[in-house]
């Protein structure tokens, strides 16, 4: 009788020491006491250099998709001036040659030379 009795207050404290999660962690705080409170105090100063570490990652990962945004619309922007520039080259080749300009001086009256043009020398 007296074997029960001990084999189920064994049972009852190791059920009592078993407590899972976050309520263990308070648990074993408490019965430490001051233990406790200065092996969190112990590990304190890696806890917040880690903390450091994480805000750092974060703020670089931020830095380098902010810089991968503004390479891309800048590639974007040069690609589109690039084709005005083609266009713009275009359009004035198109509108410098002889006949092209022949007909836009025509509607002001001018008319196309029909001999080729020579140099006049003044004799002293």
């Amino acid at each position: 009788m007296e074997q029960e009795n001990i084999n189920e207050t064994q049972e009852a404290n190791q059920e009592k020491k078993s407590p899972k999660g976050f309520a263990s962690l308070l648990g074993k705080m408490d019965a430490a006491g001051e233990t406790g409170l200065k092996k969190v105090l112990f590990n304190m100063p890696f806890v917040l250099f880690l903390v450091v570490l994480a805000a750092l990652h974060i703020a670089n990962n931020h830095m380098a998709e902010t810089y991968a945004r503004n390479i891309t619309k800048t590639e974007r922007e040069v690609k589109q001036l690039r084709w005005q520039y083609m266009t713009t080259t275009s359009s004035l080749m198109q509108k410098s040659k002889q006949s092209e300009v022949a007909k836009l001086v025509n509607t002001q009256g001018l008319k196309e030379l029909r001999i080729p043009p020579y140099k006049i020398e003044v004799k002293e």
